[in-house]
């Protein structure tokens, strides 16, 4: 049987036409379906069996051949292209069970072809606002020579006047002087983790322990462990931490700070209650203890109440706060910021000129521009009805699909989903649905001690609706087989066969 008569198109869908067959045919590819040399059907054949003009079936392949999945040869025709997408690929990646590994299978995910990945926190890099930057950097273009030099370890003062403007927008209160730039939210945290530690990393002594969120930030993890710090896990019930496992921490662990993410937090989406951030700050202020806030999600806020960050809250400085431009405009740009009380602020700063002289002068100025010309704010407007759309899609999708059991949380922003299978066997679902397509990260990478279930993370800020409506139908039918023992799918009745 021809590959186009496997194919199957639903014009209902916003998704072109074109798009939807180059999808199809690339997951064949990526399940070995579709070998290295496969020969697939004329432009004219295609456009025949499915009916739709050749100008669609062409720009299908022309797809295809853009992401170097197919070649095209006049006379000869299309055929598939060898590449690493193999199972060999695959059976190569190892569960990620730690936070090391976790982040360690990123590349080889990436080569993937026709990976629906729910796997990672990031972005859709078709909404980056990259005109708008390309007249930033064109602006820049006189100053260029001086946008060479190394900048001062704080940051460029123009980036954190604007940094202080937006702030004080979100009831932070702060002058440009308080703020230091940082190559992402990572580094900040390496930082001020180093600075509250009070000892480069070789010096970090192995009884040193901080409280986080559990589950906690993949990044976070591996962090201390390369420090050598150990973690104490602080659950979450409905309205944020336990403040009892919290305080209990405090008196008989000697907790240096507590780690947490008030505002749709990585990897579940939780946001903790108005009264929860209240009475954290109070327990915080009675111990003398810092909070390290992590608020790189709190832009990305899909509800109409948008709630204040615990920082804004903060009365008495015991919060150190986070955030920065990866998860809301680019990764690529390596930009974040640390607010830190005045104890602090000049050892980060230390910190930083010893680990890293200073950053990019020539990005965070264009940053600057960005910021300046409300160019953030438009973008925001742009993106956030599409990533709401998608977090539509996945919830919708687990509803419709997911077997008795399973249960997830409902993120009122953010780009991440946390999902709790029922009890039962699961351990090949992580690499059977690698080979149907998905990707996902298992949940005990950000558990500091396991308890006893199995979770994932699913994060939708990279897939279509219909990508995402897809894959989890495919997760559905997974865990129902893995579950029962099973190893095979079903034909979707949406969708293309997949055995």
């Amino acid at each position: 049987m021809s590959i186009a008569h496997l194919l199957e198109l639903n014009r209902q869908r916003s998704q072109p036409l074109y798009r939807q067959i180059a999808e199809q045919i690339r997951v064949q590819i990526a399940e070995g379906r579709l070998p290295a040399g496969t020969r697939l059907p004329t432009v004219r054949q295609l456009a025949e069996t499915l009916g739709v003009t050749r100008v669609t079936a062409q720009n299908a392949y022309s797809e295809l051949q853009a992401n170097g999945l197919v070649e095209s040869t006049v006379g000869r025709g299309t055929f598939v292209v060898g590449s690493p997408q193999t199972d060999e690929l695959i059976t190569a990646i190892v569960k990620e069970e730690t936070a090391e590994q976790a982040m360690n299978t990123m590349h080889l995910l990436d080569q993937i072809a026709g990976l629906r990945s729910f796997a990672y926190a990031e972005p859709d890099p078709a909404l980056f606002p990259i005109d708008d930057f390309r007249l930033a950097f064109n602006g820049l273009s006189a100053s260029l020579h001086d946008l060479m030099l190394y900048a001062s370890p704080q940051g460029d003062p123009a980036l954190r006047i604007e940094i202080a403007a937006m702030l004080g927008e979100q009831h932070i209160a702060c002058v440009p002087d308080d703020i230091i730039v940082t190559a992402g939210v990572s580094q900040g945290l390496a930082l001020v983790t180093l600075s509250c530690l009070e000892a480069p990393p070789h010096q970090v002594s192995a009884e040193s322990k901080i409280a986080v969120d559990q589950p906690v930030y993949l990044g976070l993890m591996r962090l201390l462990t390369t420090t050598r710090t150990q973690p104490v896990g602080v659950p979450w019930d409905s309205d944020g931490p336990r403040l009892d496992v919290l305080e209990q921490a405090i008196i008989e662990q000697g907790i240096r700070f507590f780690y947490t993410s008030a505002n749709f937090q990585n990897p579940t989406g939780y946001c903790m209650s108005e009264t929860r951030r209240v009475d954290l700050l109070a327990l915080a202020n009675r111990y003398g203890l810092y909070i390290v806030e992590d608020d790189s999600y709190g832009l990305l806020d899909y509800g109409d109440t948008h709630p204040q960050s615990l920082k804004a809250l903060d009365k008495h400085e015991r919060v150190i706060y986070l955030s920065g431009f990866s998860k809301i405009v680019m990764p690529g740009l390596r930009l974040g910021y640390v607010l830190a009380p005045p104890e602090l602020r000049e050892r980060i700063s230390f910190m930083r000129r010893t680990l890293d002289l200073s950053g990019a002068l020539y990005l965070q100025r264009a940053m600057a521009h960005f910021l300046h010309r409300g160019r953030l704010k438009a973008h925001l407007r742009r993106v956030l009805p599409r990533y709401r759309e998608r977090r539509d899609a996945m919830l919708n999708a687990l509803q419709r699909t997911m077997p008795h059991g399973v249960t997830w949380t409902h993120p009122a922003g953010g780009l991440c989903c946390w999902v709790t299978l029922p009890s039962g066997q699961y351990d090949d679902l992580y690499h059977m649905a690698l080979r149907h397509g998905v990707a996902f990260t298992p949940g005990n990478a950000f558990l500091v001690q396991s308890d006893g279930a199995v979770h994932m993370r699913l994060c939708f800020g990279r897939q279509s609706p219909e990508n995402i409506s897809d894959g989890i139908a495919i997760l559905a039918q997974l865990i129902r087989g893995n579950n029962s023992g099973a190893t095979r799918l079903r034909t979707l009745s949406h969708d293309w066969p997949l055995v």
